[in-house]
């Protein structure tokens, strides 16, 4: 009786085991945002305000090329908006949702 119990807890393990490494995470799907083209407008507004958000990262990444690259992934960065900004303390405003 002793032996059954342990077969039949062993079986149960090695079938939880064995589902939970054969299922896959689908990979995500990501969706761009429809305003990537707005992305050298509003990296020349950044440029011509002061704005750091404007300059080059440190590893020489160009705001175009961040903002484009970061859109292409799925995170907008609402460059539509962020190009008629007027000053650079407006930039936050463009991140809330709806906008």
């Amino acid at each position: 009786m002793k032996t059954l119990i342990r077969l039949l807890v062993l079986a149960v393990l090695v079938a939880v085991m064995g589902g939970a490494t054969c299922r896959q995470t689908p990979p995500p799907v990501v969706i761009e945002a429809g305003d990537t083209t707005s992305c050298p407008a509003a990296c020349e507004t950044l440029q011509r305000l002061g704005c750091p958000e404007g300059e080059p990262l440190e590893d020489g990444t160009s705001c175009v090329q961040f903002c484009e690259k970061t859109q292409q992934e799925g995170h907008p960065l609402k460059p539509a908006c962020v190009k008629d900004i007027t000053s650079c303390d407006q930039l936050n405003a463009c991140m809330v949702p709806g906008r």
